[in-house]
């Protein structure tokens, strides 16, 4: 038995950003300075943009048509 499409579609998102996560906190943690602390930063850092972005637009009023 297989599973749908339509029932893996809305975890592949939270997924990716949980394994962006991941990486940036080991990168954070492993990581000697040089590359690996901008590294950290930055994905570390995704997860909060998207967050804002799908905050702000859930704050907007819906567009009336």
């Amino acid at each position: 038995m297989s599973i749908s499409r339509t029932r893996r579609a809305p975890w592949a998102i939270p997924a990716l950003l949980a394994l962006v996560t991941l990486f940036g906190l080991l990168a954070a943690l492993v990581g000697e300075g040089g590359i690996w602390w901008p590294l950290s930063w930055v994905t570390l850092a995704v997860p909060c943009v998207c967050s804002g972005c799908y905050l702000v637009r859930g704050l907007r009023p819906p567009e009336q048509s």
